[in-house]
């Protein structure tokens, strides 16, 4: 048995995107070890009460490890009052940092407090192997004296049944997909893409799909995770593009909660977004998609994986400090952040000349992303999974 520390929060935002992350390691760790038993927690929920059943398990496993330094153990993860409680190894599988904007300067300034280091030192000396989801991760995590770091690459981005698949190359697109971002700085930008999809698939049917609840649709009754997510700046942004989606003719789908509300992925054509978790969804079925990166964590996937992504910002200025922040979110949530890197105002532009190319040529620069997924999986993934306690 396994025990999970998940990063989906059932209540609250019910970000379809982490209950994807958490599907894919069990699949993932029952294809290659067989049936398995998972208790799951959310990582914002202590495990002390828990403590019989975690030290029972073989490992806690931490999917899509969120290094967010606020600190990083007891606000980010609460785990237990004592580290030392859990007797078992913690092992993250797929780890990733995230702040804003998330480029190379960003990574060349960041450095976490004495309370994160002393955690990731802690999880390092557990492992042979520190999992991370993307190249720059591991780039941060070495920086910071954690040099056994290993790129798997996100589970999410695995489908064990898949794997030997070739992408998908479709020479016409007749279902779109568009996510819209996290960010309420970036909502000029949103709805300049949705124009832009409206005008180059005028005949398609295009669908606006929303991966975590906001504070108009998430449960009255819930309690708000340590995120930006239920914030009103956030739910503003989100009426807006619903707005724009509609008057462009949009469908829209409220995908938060279950895996099932984002199943319809599997007969479209396209993605085009801003949720990196969307992106996962659609390339592990081997369908062709765009990421916008809005903060670090869409830099990661993009580079790492080399084809379809763009920088959402640009970079104007220079930090003088590095912003401490109380939520998770590591995507711009202020004003001192978006000073740093405002959105770009030729995203659209920029998309649309690549679309327009990719069409053209049956998205002929997709053709080798299957390899390069299936090369990852079988060579870092498959082992990392089963050399698992």
């Amino acid at each position: 048995m396994y025990t999970i520390v998940s990063t989906f929060p059932a209540d609250g935002s019910a970000n379809v995107g982490d209950k994807l992350i958490e599907h894919a390691v069990e699949r993932i760790v029952e294809a290659e070890r067989g049936p398995t038993e998972f208790f799951t927690v959310f990582r914002e929920n202590p495990l002390d009460d828990h403590l019989d059943r975690i030290n029972d398990s073989d490992a806690v496993l931490l999917p899509a490890f969120a290094i967010r330094d606020l600190p990083l153990y007891p606000e980010t993860y609460r785990l237990t009052e004592n580290l030392s409680d859990i007797t078992v190894p913690l092992i993250p599988i797929g780890s990733n940092y995230n702040v804003y904007p998330g480029d190379e300067q960003t990574r060349a300034e960041l450095d976490f407090s004495q309370e994160t280091r002393e955690v990731l030192e802690h999880v390092a000396g557990q492992v042979k192997s520190f999992s991370c989801r993307e190249q720059y991760t591991c780039d941060v995590l070495n920086a910071h004296g954690i040099d056994n770091t290993l790129l798997t690459g996100d589970p999410a981005w695995f489908d064990p049944d898949r794997i030997g698949d070739s992408m998908r190359r479709p020479n016409a697109v007749e279902q779109v997909v568009f996510t819209p971002p996290l960010s309420p700085y970036y909502v000029e930008q949103a709805t300049a893409l949705v124009e832009m999809l409206t005008d180059l698939f005028p005949d398609a049917r295009r669908i606006l799909s929303i991966h975590l609840a906001d504070a108009d649709t998430a449960d009255d009754d819930t309690t708000s995770e340590k995120s930006a997510a239920l914030t009103e700046d956030v739910a503003e942004k989100n009426r807006r593009i619903r707005a724009a989606a509609d008057e462009h003719g949009f469908e829209q789908v409220d995908a938060g909660g279950d895996l099932t509300n984002i199943g319809f992925y599997e007969d479209c054509d396209l993605h085009v977004g801003y949720e990196c978790h969307a992106h996962a969804s659609f390339i592990r079925r081997r369908i062709p998609s765009v990421l916008v990166a809005e903060d670090a964590r869409g830099v990661g996937f993009a580079d790492t994986l080399g084809v379809g992504g763009f920088r959402g910002f640009v970079r104007a200025q220079s930090s003088s400090r590095q912003l401490r922040k109380e939520v998770t979110s590591g995507y711009c949530t202020t004003l001192t952040e978006y000073s740093l890197a405002p959105a770009r105002n030729d995203l659209a532009t920029d998309v649309r000349r690549f679309l327009t190319r990719e069409i053209d040529r049956d998205f002929q620069r997709y053709a080798g992303l299957g390899n390069y997924l299936d090369a990852m999986y079988t060579e870092t993934m498959r082992p990392f999974v089963k050399n698992l306690p």
